[in-house]
């Protein structure tokens, strides 16, 4: 974004779509030349279906609660530190819990008998790790948007996310769907308290769940998609029909 061709894209544009709040606030922060701008985001869909027993059972953990992260591993993904806090959280505080990581690894994360290291997985798959957790970590530092955190939604899982990215802490604030944490204190205190509280998990859940059904829906946002792209041909139309009258000769008829 610092690069000098992204003043000359932003210029050039005559609309220009984010997709949260966040973004929009970045994008008016870093060019004071912005074009028509707006918020829609991206559609997601309403009703996955995986089959939580199915996840489990492949991978022996029968009833145990996990915890789930869907990306990358990859360190600017915060995986490495996830991993970390995980461990210690479970040095401290002894259960059944484990912590299933699924995703492409780009560094690889050390094995442990709490987690599970899925690798790349097709998309059923990964809407049975879904189905089965019992809530979902996104520690990520740098996102625009999150697909995985409104895909864990939609099933209905609680989200812890990292406080320090700024979209993730307003999708959070914004569904009341999970807890931020900022550091292995308060990341530790929150699992904690989503654990022990099967009220609460539900409660942020169904707000995670609610917030995607409202903002996401697939035909919400075609349709948002629909009228910002008309909005921005009837400006650009206007202003071209304006430019061609101030420069005709006789000016208008």
């Amino acid at each position: 974004m610092e690069l000098r061709v992204f003043d000359e894209l932003v210029r050039a544009a005559d609309g220009l779509l984010c997709l949260t709040p966040e973004e929009l606030e970045l994008v008016a922060q870093r060019f004071r030349f912005t074009p028509r701008a707006e918020v829609i985001g991206l559609g997601v869909d309403q009703n996955p279906v995986g089959d939580g027993r199915r996840f489990r059972d492949a991978h022996g953990l029968g009833d145990e609660p996990y915890v789930i992260f869907v990306g990358r591993i990859d360190p600017g993904k915060g995986s490495d530190e996830l991993h970390r806090y995980f461990i210690e959280h479970k040095r401290r505080h002894p259960s059944n819990l484990r912590l299933v990581v699924v995703g492409e690894p780009v560094t690889q994360l050390p094995p442990h008998d709490d987690v599970i290291l899925t690798g790349f997985v097709d998309e059923q798959t990964k809407l049975d790790a879904l189905a089965g957790a019992t809530l979902l970590a996104q520690p990520s530092y740098f996102e625009s948007f999150s697909l995985a955190l409104c895909e864990g939604w939609t099933f209905g899982l609680p989200a812890l996310v990292q406080r320090q990215c700024k979209v993730l802490d307003g999708q959070v604030r914004r569904a009341g769907g999970g807890l931020p944490y900022s550091g292995f204190a308060e990341f530790s205190e929150a699992l904690a308290l989503l654990l022990r509280e099967p009220g609460l998990r539900a409660q942020m859940g169904e707000g995670g769940r609610k917030y995607v059904r409202t903002h996401y829906a697939w035909d919400s946002v075609m349709n948002n998609y629909e009228r910002f792209a008309r909005g921005v041909i009837d400006a650009t139309s206007y202003a071209a029909e304006q430019s061609r009258t101030r420069s005709s000769p006789t000016g208008p008829d």
